[in-house]
């Protein structure tokens, strides 16, 4: 072979290298580009989340309701509790919910109480279950399931979840950012009565 045709195989083979090496390098950088995009959490919509496990949506009021099924569960789940049997009365859930504040060493328990209150509808107890599923003590963490609570406990008029959702609504912090709800729900949280900290148990 020739040293022209042998300079003219190098510099070909040179030239694929580059080229290939190039290509390489435009594919990471693509790649790299595109990394924040899919690494950016979706935001939820508050129109989106719907209602509880467990409980219905009441049309009427546009609040969550609780289904005959989840009582019947939370009955069983309660029998031979003193001063906790759901088919013969209906228990206080604040009751519920400053026992459930007394236990230290049980984080199930606690947060088994908590939500069987804030199924029934005690509003202080649905911002608490919102906080325990949003750090994962005492269940499994999940930030949709805290953010329903939150909703439904800012729905149910306690005025710490309405100015937190309102916090969220405006910093678009795991919501869709909407100023217009951000402003109803300050507004709401006003109208409502204020947190009375030498009777909240629990926070």
């Amino acid at each position: 072979m020739s040293r022209s045709k042998a300079w003219k195989y190098i510099g070909v083979g040179l030239g694929g290298a580059v080229l290939g090496v190039a290509g390489l390098c435009a594919f990471v950088l693509i790649l790299f580009l595109s990394l924040p995009e899919y690494a950016k959490p979706s935001k939820v919509s508050l129109s989106d989340i719907g209602c509880l496990s467990g409980m219905n949506e009441d049309m009427a009021s546009g609040k969550c309701i609780i289904t005959h099924e989840n009582l019947t569960a939370l009955a069983y789940a309660t029998e031979g509790i003193d001063g906790l049997d759901l088919l013969q009365h209906n228990p206080d859930p604040a009751l519920i919910r400053q026992a459930a504040s007394k236990i230290e060493d049980d984080d199930r328990l606690a947060f088994n109480l908590y939500r069987m209150a804030a199924i029934l509808g005690d509003s202080h107890s649905q911002f608490i279950v919102g906080g325990l599923y949003s750090t994962g003590k005492g269940t499994k963490e999940n930030d949709l399931e805290a953010l329903r609570w939150l909703h439904e406990s800012a729905h149910n008029g306690f005025r710490k979840a309405q100015l937190r959702l309102a916090y969220m609504l405006s910093k678009g912090e795991f919501v869709e950012k909407d100023d217009v709800q951000a402003v109803q729900w300050l507004k709401r949280a006003k109208e409502s009565e204020p947190i009375d900290t030498a009777k909240a148990e629990g926070i």
